[in-house]
């Protein structure tokens, strides 16, 4: 559980680094993710990161681990790259979830929150599109993006050897994205 103070930490250094990519269209994002529940909203509706901001803290987390992992296998992604994709990869959750309030009014606390989505879209696919509404993503970011969900979307299979092949930072994204929800449950 993050406290207010903890919130409004995390939403600083998201906006700092995001700030500093200089990329047109940063300050429409940022803008959309202020007036959203970007910062406050949980990660997930009862597994990794499902409390109040969680959701901003598994995206930066994502982008510090995948960011990681690039410096260390030496790929040719840029941070600027690392950091939108991690930023992004879950913007489809933004404004989704709302509290499991039980019939006495308290919060259920085996699932905390439900999903309510208006524009069912899909995960990856819906997180590019609402992405690319504020940035002109990259191939690159909106692969990772898209294809962040690995073997859990049902599609993965008919592309993932092209994918592979021509981008390997999906398969380290992915795996960026299963350490910091699986392992370390942000």
């Amino acid at each position: 559980m993050l406290n207010r103070h903890q919130i409004e930490i995390n939403q600083n250094r998201i906006t700092s680094a995001l700030v500093s990519t200089n990329r047109k269209g940063i300050e429409n994002l940022i803008n959309w993710f202020e007036k959203s529940n970007f910062f406050t909203s949980p990660a997930s509706t009862r597994f990794h990161g499902n409390y109040e901001g969680g959701l901003a803290l598994h995206s930066f987390e994502v982008y510090r681990v995948f960011n990681e992992s690039v410096k260390r296998y030496g790929l040719n992604i840029s941070n600027e790259s690392a950091l939108i994709a991690g930023i992004c990869h879950d913007c489809c959750k933004i404004n989704q979830y709302v509290a499991n309030k039980l019939k006495k009014g308290n919060l259920s606390e085996a699932k905390p929150y439900k999903v309510e989505d208006n524009f069912p879209f899909g995960h990856g696919e819906k997180s590019v599109l609402l992405a690319s509404r504020y940035l002109e993503l990259t191939d690159s970011e909106s692969l990772m993006i898209r294809w962040h969900m690995g073997y859990e979307d049902p599609l993965w299979n008919d592309y993932k050897d092209k994918v592979e092949e021509k981008f390997p930072e999906v398969v380290l994204f992915q795996h960026a994205d299963k350490e910091v929800s699986l392992i370390t449950k942000i």
